[in-house]
């Protein structure tokens, strides 16, 4: 008996409530930070200075959520098919490709920002509520 008398003083009450409040946070905080891991693959195709990227999408939610996933623009870098967008409903993970070539040695940033659903992602889908998120993935290209 005499070891639950502890919890009757105001001051431990008090601070086994922060205690609680502070890991409830803390959980809360670390699965709303990232909702997207990105990976950015540079492979080298046959000719010189050409470049296959790969930005890899992971969604780290178990909620479905529209991405629009591109490239920054860079002086460097000549897209050589097009210089594409994507938007797309991303529940797992996805690939996104580019084909480039490279003028100087540069850095190439991949994006991909977390949109409104309307209209991207099917309506019987669980969908991710947050739509300000965006996630950047750099890779460094040397040319020859």
């Amino acid at each position: 008996m005499a070891s639950l008398q502890m919890f009757y003083q105001p001051r431990a009450a008090m601070h086994l409530l922060i205690l609680c409040l502070f890991l409830e946070t803390a959980y809360g905080q670390d699965i709303w930070s990232n909702p997207l891991s990105l990976e950015l693959i540079v492979s080298p195709l046959k000719k010189a200075n050409e470049f296959t990227v790969t930005l890899q999408v992971k969604n780290n939610v178990d909620q479905c959520m529209a991405v629009k996933v591109s490239t920054v623009s860079n002086p460097n870098i000549k897209y050589i098919s097009s210089h594409a967008i994507y938007t797309s409903c991303l529940c797992d993970v996805n690939n996104y490709f580019w084909d480039i070539q490279v003028i100087a040695n540069t850095a190439l940033q991949g994006k991909a920002e977390v949109v409104p659903a309307k209209d991207i992602c099917p309506n019987d889908e669980n969908i991710f509520p947050v739509t300000s998120y965006i996630g950047t993935a750099t890779q460094k290209i040397f040319v020859s």
